[in-house]
């Protein structure tokens, strides 16, 4: 019987897929070769940049990872822990939206106890639920800072309130009253970017002081706050002077107090300014703005303004809701982000705390973000958690974690919420004027960080081919200005839009 294949067409098909298989090994061979080549040259040309730009006596971290095509580029020192400052902004935002949803809203009620007589007498108490809102501002009215409780007010007037024999409360049980962490710079306290965290909030617990020249040499600035409000007292020292060399001002508060001091000089062909001070005890805050509203519409407060407390018992039905206000996650994580505000990302913390432990603290916000890198299999090694903002020079990160948490947050189903919140080069957010040349305009999308001492930048390129790459770099130690450490952070990020 004549056999189906002779040993010479067997011999051609083990040969054939010998030959195969050489083919598809030389491939591989030549692309691995390509991979190594093309790594060494990109870590020739950063090591060169460090070599000619690093800032002298700092320690820099650098990690550059492909989320194209899923591998490491360059690294140096990316497994050492660094100060991120703002960068730590990148943890607590990616962490809400993966925990509590793109849908997450905050909603802040406005109800009543007690009964309302025909002839519009409450006999009780009117009280704001807190949800840990921070956009209970001015900032998306165009600037009117009250105009949310403004609104507020006017429907407990629809409502047919005329007086009320109770008093005006702030419900911030949501959260805890650790109003500042222990952590920020004390002698900083009364600057924007400190401001406290409060289960209710208003304005970003600041209020808004703008100062100009009196006509008269020698006069006291004019000043004007906002809210006008009897919340905090202003003392004016400050004085007009026709000499421009004497312009020099300062506005503080004194620690655990409402007590704002202005002193100095103010040049009289100075144009005006504006500074936000930050106020002590947010709850009372809107409380006490609250009921100075009520009162400016003619309604009649009996009580006083003040916060919750373990003796008050109250219950929302749905009757006695007078006003609520809704809020989105995503608009607080843009302002968190774009602006580096601060005072926006410690109240996403505790806002973590509160919804997934039931514990609106820092340390409860804190313990979720924790949960969450041990789900990206980050180890405890790698990071120390102190705050939600980066205030705290205790939070550090090494830049590989940090470019881990990005390469994830690329493909995860709110990735387009996160990356959009980051500040573009040349274009928005605390970017706007770095990088605003052709073609790295719009193609660094990343956030900023500043502490004294350290400057970070860590986020995503997008090359001229369209590749997308998550970088961290981080620069500690500086001393003096961080004007080198930005220059170095731009030249790495041009170079990486123009790599190929």
């Amino acid at each position: 019987m004549k056999p189906l294949l002779s040993t010479k067409h067997i011999t051609f098909k083990i040969s054939r897929f010998l030959l195969l298989a050489l083919v598809f090994s030389y491939i591989i061979c030549l692309e691995n070769v390509w991979s190594t080549s093309e790594n060494e040259k990109l870590k020739v040309e950063i090591d060169a940049i460090l070599q000619k730009h690093k800032p002298k006596g700092t320690s820099v971290g650098i990690s550059i990872f492909s989320v194209s095509r899923n591998k490491s580029l360059y690294e140096s020192n990316s497994n050492k822990p660094f100060v991120v400052a703002s960068n730590m902004k990148l943890f607590t935002t990616a962490t809400a939206l993966v925990y509590l949803g793109e849908d997450f809203e905050y909603e802040t009620e406005i109800y009543y106890s007690g009964d309302i007589s025909e002839d519009g007498e409450l006999d009780g108490d009117i009280i704001i639920k807190g949800s840990g809102d921070p956009n209970i501002s001015g900032r998306f009215f165009d600037d009117n800072v009250t105009a949310v409780p403004a609104h507020w007010a006017d429907m407990i007037k629809e409502r047919g309130i005329q007086v009320v024999n109770g008093d005006i409360i702030a419900d911030d049980s949501i959260f805890d009253r650790e109003f500042v962490h222990s952590s920020w710079p004390k002698d900083q306290l009364s600057k924007w970017y400190c401001a406290p965290v409060g289960g209710i909030s208003f304005n970003d617990n600041c209020v808004d002081i703008m100062v100009r020249p009196n006509s008269n040499p020698g006069g006291s600035v004019l000043v004007e706050i906002k809210p006008e409000t009897s919340y905090v007292k202003v003392i004016n020292r400050c004085r007009t002077t026709t000499s421009k060399s004497k312009h020099s001002y300062s506005i503080y508060r004194k620690p655990f107090t409402n007590l704002i001091s202005i002193k100095g000089n103010y040049w009289s062909k100075s144009q005006s300014s504006k500074e936000w001070i930050t106020i002590n005890n947010p709850p009372l805050y809107m409380a006490t703005v609250f009921k100075e509203i009520l009162e400016g519409k003619n309604i009649r407060i009996m009580g006083k303004a003040r916060v919750i407390d373990e003796t008050d018992i109250y219950s929302i039905q749905e009757n006695n809701i007078l006003a609520t206000i809704t809020s989105s996650l995503r608009q607080s994580i843009t302002v968190s982000n774009k602006n580096s505000q601060g005072f926006y990302a410690e109240q996403i913390l505790k806002t973590l705390g509160a919804t997934i432990n039931s514990e609106g603290s820092f340390s409860g916000g804190l313990n979720v973000i924790k949960d969450f890198l041990t789900k990206l299999g980050i180890p405890e090694d790698q990071y120390q958690l102190d705050d939600g903002s980066g205030l705290s020079k205790k939070n550090k990160f090494t830049p590989d974690t940090i470019t881990t948490l990005l390469n994830y947050m690329y493909s995860h189903e709110n990735a387009g919420i996160f990356v959009e919140s980051l500040p573009i080069s040349g274009t928005d957010g605390t970017l706007k004027n770095r990088l605003k040349k052709e073609p790295y305009k719009s193609r660094v999308m990343a956030k900023t960080g500043y502490v004294y001492g350290a400057r970070t930048l860590s986020g995503y390129v997008k090359t001229l081919d369209e590749e997308i790459i998550a970088f961290s770099i981080l620069v500690n130690e500086i001393k003096g200005g961080t004007w080198k450490a930005k220059r170095l952070q731009d030249i790495i990020c041009r170079f990486l839009v123009t790599y190929n």
